[in-house]
């Protein structure tokens, strides 16, 4: 396990200005008191999945912060909503100057973010079972068997998490991770995240997804884990130490 405490010590001033969005599902007003209450803005917003918009392209719903904030820029990983229909997957990719993050590391003033997208599905993979699919590109073309009478695949195997992805993401460096599932320390987590965690040597997770933050009831398990896992609530934010910055609401 990293040393957390020197880590935090090290990147504090870029920590504390790299702020992580739980599930917003098109709420965005939460975000924009916070930005308008915070004595000093972000530098770095990270959705974590489930933006859930299928009504407007991400990019014009950005457009206000760009103007009001112009040094603030945005990454987002997409969640299992995000791929309910085919509108909700154009219009977040459809995202102009923000960054999709899914299956990369990216440096955010000198902290390296990796980000993993989307859920666990049975028909695709769904850890400890073997996967079905090694990739998207398999399981939109159902293997031998193609699709029929022009339909489409379902858009929700856009919202899987592939093994390739995994592996791929796995063979990287980083310092915090960000999923949409949740690591294994959440009753309905996974214990692939853990070792995709430990893979890339990250110090802390953050994940969004179920709606709720059990971070005091995880502390206990950081040793065992060997990274420092936090949930992000249904609208809430936190920033790159895990301090809270806006509670978000309960429920949905």
């Amino acid at each position: 396990m990293r040393d957390m405490e020197q880590f935090d010590r090290d990147h504090e001033k870029a920590l504390r200005r790299l702020w992580f969005l739980g599930d917003v599902h098109a709420e965005f007003k939460y975000l924009a008191r916070a930005l308008l209450a915070a004595p000093e803005p972000p530098r770095w917003l990270v959705f974590l999945g489930d933006v859930d918009i299928d009504h407007q392209p991400f990019r014009e719903i950005l457009a206000p912060l760009h103007r009001s904030f112009p040094e603030v820029r945005v990454a987002f990983i997409h969640g299992n909503h995000d791929a309910d229909t085919y509108e909700h997957w154009a219009m977040l990719h459809d995202c102009g100057a923000a960054i999709p993050l899914h299956g990369r590391v990216l440096e955010m003033d000198g902290v390296r973010v990796a980000g993993l997208g989307g859920v666990f599905q049975g028909r695709i993979w769904y850890p400890p079972a073997e996967p079905v699919f090694a990739n998207k590109d398999q399981a939109m073309k159902k293997g031998p068997y193609p699709w029929r009478g022009g339909q489409r695949p379902s858009p929700k195997l856009h919202g899987a998490i592939y093994p390739d992805d995994v592996a791929s993401l796995a063979a990287q460096d980083a310092d915090i991770l960000v999923t949409h599932e949740a690591p294994s320390c959440h009753p309905h987590g996974f214990a692939a995240l853990d070792d995709l965690a430990r893979a890339l040597r990250v110090v802390r997770s953050f994940h969004g997804h179920h709606h709720d933050d059990r971070s005091e009831a995880y502390a206990p398990l950081r040793p065992a884990l060997g990274f420092d896992p936090r949930g992000v609530a249904y609208c809430a934010i936190k920033n790159g130490l895990g301090q809270l910055i806006h509670p978000g609401e309960a429920g949905w």
